[in-house]
């Protein structure tokens, strides 16, 4: 994303639906032995700032603009501290976990009925209902957020070792902390 980003909301987090769904097919094939750690902690990430991002900048345009935006953004808040608290259980299980692909399979279950219902109607009724002004601006709000987010160094962050990086909390902590903080 360059800083001349003139893509709304809808677009920049459709965008983000399908780099989510690159890692879900990569990770459904398979891969070399150690390569899987890597692509979910890459998904954590990814899961992470769209879910916080979706809350600070899509959620209060429908509640604001939708008629039943008050049900719709609650339904979508929920969602999201779903895989929150999925993705924070999955950060603390190793592969070899026998809990590991279960919760794994949960979670890609869990993030494609969420990206499915907010394309195919949340996206619908903002794109319909809401000012195309308000939806560019979130998106380059959004945008230039991502970019703080990724000069922060969230991204390094994830999958660390060390007890100094795991005492720094959740890539979902350090996500929301980035993003509310600004």
């Amino acid at each position: 994303m360059s800083v001349t980003d003139r893509r709304d909301v809808i677009e920049v987090l459709s965008g983000e639906h399908r780099a989510v769904e690159q890692l879900f097919e990569r990770l459904e094939a398979g891969g070399p032995e150690g390569a899987r750690k890597p692509l979910v902690d890459a998904l954590a990430l990814e899961l992470a700032w769209h879910a916080a991002a979706a809350q600070r900048y899509l959620l209060p345009l429908a509640r604001r603009t939708l008629a039943d935006g008050e049900e719709l953004a609650d339904r979508h808040a929920a969602e999201h501290l779903t895989v929150e608290h999925m993705v924070r259980d999955l950060e603390d299980k190793d592969p070899s976990d026998a809990r590991f692909e279960p919760l794994l399979a949960q979670l890609v279950a869990a993030a494609r009925g969420h990206i499915e219902h907010e394309e195919r109607i949340t996206f619908v009724e903002l794109t319909r209902e809401c000012d195309q002004s308000e939806l560019l601006a979130a998106g380059q709000q959004m945008a230039a957020a991502r970019r703080r987010a990724d000069s922060a160094a969230v991204p390094a962050q994830v999958g660390a070792d060390t007890a100094a990086d795991n005492a720094a909390g959740s890539v979902v902590d350090r996500v929301r902390a980035v993003l509310f903080d600004t």
